[in-house]
């Protein structure tokens, strides 16, 4: 999974499976304190197993530009995985800027809003809420 935002996600999703699993998180980043990502990916955490020669599944809560799973995608890519799958709550597509990046599953399209809540966040803040709304821009605007 994606940290920090795909847990309450992954959990869910995790007890619809019906093969063997095992689970591992990476963390990236690209947002820091704003409301548009930088463009700028960084990793934070590295995963504590080796994926070489298994199938992977990557867990995120929302994907937006693409940048990230661009990032992720090549990440599991370089590492040997067999397969690497891609499964979101939502798919943001109208700011999607790396079309080759390919969502296997998702759950829902998501409006061009920012949203917070079931693991989504605002730096920091909101990532609890048990469902997903759209943060009001007054919220945020006196930091742009």
């Amino acid at each position: 999974g994606l940290l920090t935002g795909c847990v309450m996600f992954q959990i869910n999703l995790l007890k619809y499976l019906t093969v063997p699993y095992e689970m591992d998180f990476i963390q990236v980043s690209s947002y820091g304190k704003g409301t548009t990502s930088s463009g700028n990916v960084k990793l934070k955490k590295d995963l504590s197993t080796d994926p070489e020669g298994k199938h992977i599944l990557i867990t995120e809560d929302l994907i937006d530009t693409g940048r990230t799973l661009k990032f992720i995608s090549k990440y599991f890519s370089d590492k040997k995985c067999a397969s690497i799958k891609i499964a979101c709550l939502l798919s943001k597509a109208a700011r999607r800027k790396e079309r080759s990046v390919k969502i296997d599953y998702y759950g829902f399209d998501c409006p061009d809003e920012f949203v917070i809540g079931y693991g989504m966040d605002f730096a920091d803040e909101y990532r609890a809420l048990p469902f997903v709304g759209v943060l009001k821009e007054s919220a945020y605007s006196h930091l742009t």
